[in-house]
């Protein structure tokens, strides 16, 4: 019986090493998507430092949103814009799109989850 409980515990925490180390995410592999005007683009439109282009520098965001509400928003903008919650009433506030059905944000093509979760530790950097 001891035996049978320690390989348990043995399956369990290997479990978990293996699951974080797929799980975590790489900054590097984010800045690409943050470059790239096929996958990410968002360089066309944010600025990595405090420079307001089409959208706002990015610099701090992760002091100022939370990680759950930047994932919300790289898979649905429109959901997110719709449920008006603080941050995104600060946000179209400082934007200048109050009232406005429509966010201007968009990405070339949906990002994966692997996807979102990179980008947001590259932008995490952004201080």
């Amino acid at each position: 019986m001891k035996i049978y409980s320690g390989l348990l515990s043995v399956l369990a925490f290997g479990g978990v090493l293996f699951s974080y180390s797929f799980a975590s995410a790489d900054a590097a592999k984010g800045e690409a998507i943050f470059k790239d005007t096929k996958v990410g683009n968002c360089k066309t439109c944010h600025d990595t430092g405090d420079k307001k282009k089409l959208g706002p520098g990015l610099k701090g965001i992760s002091d100022r949103a939370s990680k759950e509400w930047i994932t919300k928003w790289l898979e649905d903008t429109q959901a997110v814009w719709d449920a008006n919650e603080a941050y995104t009433q600060d946000l179209k506030k400082r934007m200048n799109k109050e009232g406005k059905p429509k966010p201007a944000h968009k990405t070339p093509v949906k990002l994966t989850p692997e996807q979102i979760a990179d980008l947001i530790d590259y932008i995490g950097t952004l201080k």
